[in-house]
């Protein structure tokens, strides 16, 4: 994993824990790691995702930080990966999938919802008139 995805500097930087930027290091290099085992298993890549949420929160990081480093900064976890654009797309598109418990613990899907070309077609029936 190369370096922590850089922040930029705000005001209220001055509140961030010291050991901030090596919690993200840690959180999203854990990430990166996993992901290559899981190409090709978009439910696999969804279970992952859900721990990197759930572990950069407990590190006090915040939802939207964990999505930009995941798929928005350069590099992004998905680049450390070694995913294609195509791949880190599908995968950013489908953490919409993802649902939150009762205690606020993200929940990776047990199915994936059917593709438009998996998706029953209407048929249309010629009426006789």
């Amino acid at each position: 994993m190369g370096k922590a995805p850089q922040l930029m500097k705000s005001p209220q930087d001055d509140d961030l824990p010291p050991d901030y930027s090596e919690r993200i290091a840690r959180v999203c290099g854990e990430c990166a790691n996993a992901l290559p085992a899981t190409r090709g298993d978009l439910l696999a890549q969804l279970r992952i995702v859900c721990r990197y949420f759930e572990h950069g929160e407990q590190e006090g990081i915040s939802h939207g930080e964990l999505i930009d480093f995941l798929g928005v900064s350069t590099p992004s976890v998905l680049d450390d990966a070694g995913y294609s654009d195509v791949e880190a797309l599908d995968l950013m598109k489908a953490i919409a999938l993802i649902t939150y418990d009762e205690q606020g613990k993200p929940q990776a899907p047990t199915t994936l919802p059917p593709t438009p070309s998996q998706a029953p077609q209407a048929e249309q029936k010629q009426l006789k008139l």
